[in-house]
């Protein structure tokens, strides 16, 4: 059986700005996108396209490698970027220290899994697959999600919009140091479990029995909403939590 190996390279250009077209084994299927970068932003959109997009801001030097057997390979041609596509499964990476902001529009079935650790944010919107989000000095922001969200920064505030759950999922949100703010579907099924050492917990949802909605609680609070459901943990040290009725 003969295996289909596609290797693009792309001139070296300046990373300044560079747009990048990802093929996709078979875009009617649902992508996984994989994101890695040590230091810049990550933005993932979801848009109504059969490939994926990749715009990337930055600076760097050029690298070039061998094309893995049985990979689609794109080769940005500077700054440690790497770009590869095998079987719906998109991988970006980059391994260097130079700073390099990433923005991809996706197809909106896509599950997302992105990580950055210095000097940049985390932006995540229209994905209607489950989405996973690390930072480790930076904000997480997702918006207009359907699916599950694991959201985590150490230092920065995590802001979640929840349009539709998946059913049985469970989902946790937390900071080290900074706000969690979470809009959640007035119909969801959950047991929340909510945690603050240095600040306060604020709910339009009821909670607990002694709760009320739209009023300060306690630092530490569990409670089965609307019946019960999966666990949605919501951690914070040095903040505030505050979750929302969505419309």
């Amino acid at each position: 059986m003969c295996k289909l190996l596609l290797w693009i390279a792309l001139p070296a250009l300046s990373f300044a700005q560079q747009h990048m077209v990802v093929p996709l084994a078979d875009p009617a299927r649902p992508v996984t996108m994989k994101i890695s970068v040590l230091h810049g932003s990550i933005t993932v959109r979801g848009y109504n396209g059969r490939e994926v997009l990749v715009d990337t801001k930055g600076g760097g030097e050029p690298r070039r490698e061998a094309p893995h057997e049985g990979l689609h390979r794109i080769d940005a041609g500077s700054s440690d970027l790497t770009i590869e596509s095998e079987n719906n499964v998109v991988s970006i990476s980059q391994r260097s220290f130079q700073s390099g902001d990433i923005t991809v529009q996706t197809p909106v079935n896509t599950t997302v899994k992105v990580k950055t650790m210095n000097g940049g944010s985390i932006t995540i919107e229209g994905i209607a697959g489950d989405t996973e989000a690390q930072n480790l000095n930076g904000a997480v922001t997702v918006r207009n999600a359907s699916g599950s969200v694991v959201a985590s920064t150490l230092n920065g505030a995590v802001t979640v919009v929840l349009a539709k759950a998946a059913a049985g999922k469970p989902m946790s949100f937390s900071s080290l140091n900074g706000n969690v703010d979470v809009t959640l579907p007035p119909d969801i099924h959950a047991d929340f479990a909510l945690k603050t050492m240095r600040g306060e917990i604020h709910s339009d949802f009821d909670v607990s029995k002694s709760g009320r909605s739209g009023v300060k609680v306690q630092s530490e609070l569990s409670g089965a909403v609307n019946g019960g459901g999966p666990e949605f943990q919501f951690r914070t040290l040095n903040g505030n939590i505050y979750i929302r009725k969505g419309k």
